[in-house]
């Protein structure tokens, strides 16, 4: 079954032909030394990034050539608690990094959301985020709003009423425009 999927990739053939060595075999390879190097917290923070964004970018861009919506849905729902995740691990970061294997951690999750076979992300989205926008949504429409004026009253009506009080008269005779009230002035 991998070995159909690095079929469609062009880069998987070329190393396999080049190398005599099954794709299969060469991927596994790449993936062990990545997940190596996120182990020893050797690039991990860039590894894991790329992983989370690179197939996730790739795979979104097959989802949008195919006929079916479910896959574009899958990938959509990926973004939302991809971005959702990043923007709390930027607030949270200095408190993430005391944990041990923390990019570890982080790459198991976002493989669990990129999943078919377990749609993390719609998981996470359908039980977290949309229950907390609509919640949202819902205490926003609750809020007392202004009373606005009836559509058949005209508009200066709605106007507000201009203070007419005259602004106090500064005295032009003693204060020079650039002069600070603390200083004494010099002749």
């Amino acid at each position: 079954m991998a070995d159909a999927h690095l079929a469609k990739i062009p880069l998987a053939q070329a190393f396999q032909e080049k190398t005599r060595v099954p794709k299969v075999y060469g991927a596994a390879g790449v993936a062990g030394v990545g997940l190596l190097l996120v182990f020893l917290n050797i690039g991990a923070a860039l590894l894991v990034n790329l992983t989370g964004f690179g197939y996730a970018a790739f795979a979104s861009m097959q989802a949008i050539e195919t006929r079916g919506q479910q896959d574009d849905a899958q990938w959509l729902t990926y973004w939302v608690v991809f971005g959702m995740f990043n923007v709390l691990e930027y607030f949270a970061g200095f408190v993430v990094y005391w944990f041990p294997f923390y990019y570890l951690a982080k790459l198991g999750f976002l493989v669990w959301m990129m999943m078919p076979s377990t749609r993390g992300a719609e998981r996470l989205y359908y039980s977290g985020i949309k229950p907390l926008v609509l919640h949202v949504r819902s205490t926003r429409r609750k809020t007392p709003v202004a009373e606005s004026a009836p559509e058949s009253a005209p508009v200066a009506d709605t106007a507000p009423v201009m203070d007419t009080v005259p602004a106090p008269a500064q005295d032009t005779t003693t204060a020079e425009p650039n002069a600070k009230k603390d200083e004494p002035k010099s002749e």
